[in-house]
């Protein structure tokens, strides 16, 4: 190894006197599909965070009358299944016979497992 200013260097050809490390990343997620044509305005943006926060803080599936219940104000039934449906399309929240759940996972055999889930 030769030492020139300080840096070793450990390479044959002496231009090349950084190295770049790379991290493991994580496989790639499938795209999501793009979003339905609305007739109608969806969820504000608001919306979609208040519901967002509720599902973060739970470990387990909620009920949609739960999620109701654990929101800061109320909101219509179509308005908040609009927004888990929203989330759904981008793979951050899994629906299944026992409510909603926010599992935002990069995993691909994760989301193959969950595609043959019955949902509600």
């Amino acid at each position: 190894m030769k030492r020139r200013n300080g840096i070793f260097l450990c390479f044959a050809d002496l231009r090349y006197r950084l190295i770049y490390y790379m991290n493991s990343y994580p496989l790639p997620m499938r795209a999501p599909p793009m979003p339905p044509r609305l007739e109608h305005k969806g969820p504000t943006l608001d919306t979609l965070h208040m519901v967002e926060s509720v599902l973060r803080k739970f470990d387990e599936p909620l009920s949609l009358n739960r999620i109701k219940g654990l929101l800061p104000r109320k909101m219509m039934h179509a308005t908040l299944r609009e927004a888990i449906d929203h989330y759904k399309r981008l793979g951050c929240v899994t629906e299944g016979s026992k409510g909603v759940m926010w599992t935002l996972n990069v995993e691909p055999a994760f989301w193959k497992v969950v595609e043959t889930w019955e949902a509600r």
